[in-house]
Formats: structure tokens, sequence, C-alpha cells
């Protein structure tokens, strides 16, 4: 089965994937490796477009983003 979330806010539709592979990239380019992460929370406020995330490494190290990611248009 094949399954697709997407957010329908004020004519923007963003693919939950979408938003999960920006974080991802943004953590790879921070010099973080995936198979380090044990836990991943992401928040996307609809509203402004916003994504933020928490990971927690396999050390317990705790990891977010201050400034907002934004998936293009």
């Amino acid at each position: 089965m094949k399954t697709k979330i997407e957010v329908q806010f004020q004519e923007r539709n963003v693919d939950v994937k979408d938003t999960e592979k920006l974080v991802k990239e943004n953590l790879k380019a921070a010099g973080i490796k995936m198979n380090t992460i044990v836990n991943l929370d992401i928040y996307y406020q609809p509203e402004e477009g916003d994504i933020y995330y928490v990971a927690i490494t396999n050390d317990g190290k705790e990891l977010s983003n201050e400034e907002a990611l934004k998936i293009e248009e």
C-alpha cells in the first residue's frame, strides 16, 4: 500500500514526506549521520510554512533548528 499525507492550508499543499526530506537534508548538511538519530520530531506550522525539528542521537544529544526551514514552492 502506498500512502501520501498532505497538509492543505490557505492555498498551500505540503507533502509530509517533503518536510521529512528537508529536515534530513538539513541534518546531513550539518554533518549528522542518520544512523545516529534515534528519535526525530518534526513540527510544521502551516500559517507561515515554517518547519522545526528536534532530533535525539543515540548518545542522548539533542539537536534542533532555531531558524525555520521552508519548503520551496
